[in-house]
């Protein structure tokens, strides 16, 4: 049996502007075993890209074993759907996790003009928390016409765009008053000392992100930061997910899952480790209008749950 590759393009209902880009699509793949599936995302800012998935294709049928060039969401995708393959799709046996339902996700608001908000939000009320993209402390504006408009929680997602410690210290001295959950990821994952001399400061948890990968150290990022966000494409499939999240636990961390911009076939499979977190970030095939897996999943009050 063979390994399969198809190509999918999900368009977005809004344009899916974060501190680094903006898109109004997002290619991604499908990669088959048989009869079971599991997605790749591609993520520009490690330098994956459609050529090098297809690159990494030609090669998977000729191995017999993970080559670890290849990146993270390839490998993801591969390492999960040899899972379901061997415990024939039934990833919480898999996992030995519990089944989850009705599992509230908090909807990101990407960055966008002021006057889009209002509308925005009465669009997507039926949330019980929101995820604000910013890029820097000039975003300020962005988050009190957020606040302005819902009493909610609000997560607040930097994706690396503070360049200084003064400059948000700044921006968090203006939020104080604000009903913010935590920061996710002020800095470069390069400004490691600046994350040891924030965390202590900080009026407001401080949750990794990108400085996130296959694995932590965990002492580290006890003086980094107060929690992690495990993502099924970044962390290499949901075993070693599963290991990220119980290894932050046992040194005192907070965690999230979150995802990247998905069709419901990888939401679904990272909602399996719902269980194992205090936030869960899977929005990322809300945010599509042309889902083809739609049908995996059921949303209702902002929970998520497994379709029947």
């Amino acid at each position: 049996m063979e390994f399969e590759l198809e190509k999918i393009q999900l368009d977005l209902k809004v344009t899916w502007k974060i501190s680094r880009n903006a898109s109004q699509s997002k290619t991604n793949y499908i990669l088959k075993l048989g009869e079971y599936e599991s997605e790749i995302a591609p993520n520009v800012r490690y330098q994956e890209t459609p050529e090098l998935i297809e690159k990494h294709f030609k090669e998977l049928n000729k191995v017999t074993k993970m080559q670890f060039h290849w990146c993270s969401s390839f490998q993801t995708a591969v390492n999960n759907v040899l899972l379901k393959r061997d415990h024939k799709g039934d990833l919480e046996k898999a996992l030995q996790l519990p089944k989850v339902e009705n599992v509230p996700t908090s909807f990101s608001i990407p960055i966008m003009e002021l006057d889009e908000v209002e509308n925005y939000l009465k669009e997507n009320a039926e949330y019980q928390v929101y995820k604000l993209k910013v890029a820097d402390s000039k975003s300020l504006d962005l988050l009190k016409e957020v606040v302005k408009h819902t009493d909610k929680p609000i997560r607040v997602d930097a994706n690396e765009g503070f360049k200084s410690l003064d400059d948000y210290l700044a921006f968090e001295k203006e939020i104080q008053g604000f009903n913010i959950q935590f920061i996710e990821q002020p800095f470069a994952t390069d400004m490691v000392e600046t994350y040891k001399l924030l965390k202590p400061k900080s009026k407001f948890e401080i949750i990794a992100d990108e400085s996130l990968l296959l694995d932590f150290h965990g002492p580290k990022f006890q003086e980094m930061f107060h929690g992690i966000n495990v993502k099924n494409m970044k962390g290499r499939g949901l075993e070693n997910c599963k290991k990220q999240l119980e290894k932050a636990k046992a040194f005192g961390l907070k965690t999230m899952v979150g995802c990247m911009i998905e069709s419901s076939l990888g939401i679904s499979e990272a909602l399996h480790l719902a269980s194992l977190c205090d936030y869960v970030d899977l929005d990322g095939s809300l945010l599509v209008s042309n889902d083809p897996y739609k049908h995996l999943l059921k949303v209702k009050d902002g929970c998520l749950s497994f379709a029947d």
